[in-house]
């Protein structure tokens, strides 16, 4: 399956809203190149990640790597 290129920002955008569907909001939210395997990754702030739960963790990381199936960052 070839993989959309998208936007950095609309990817963190479509990462956010599914959070917030779930009932986390967090504040700071950005999607970083991996240098290390030449794909992407969700970096949250600090004082975000102290509110997430387990649960939220396990969430997110689920997301990335589903989202990672389908998305290639542009450049």
């Amino acid at each position: 399956m070839v993989k959309k290129a998208i936007l950095n920002n609309d990817l963190s955008w479509i990462i956010l809203e599914e959070l917030r569907k779930s009932g986390v909001s967090p504040v700071g939210l950005a999607i970083v190149p991996d240098r290390n395997n030449g794909d992407w990754r969700v970096v949250i702030e600090a004082r975000s990640r102290a509110y997430l739960s387990p649960d939220d963790v396990r969430r997110l990381a689920a997301m990335e790597k589903r989202l990672r199936r389908v998305y290639v960052l542009q450049d």
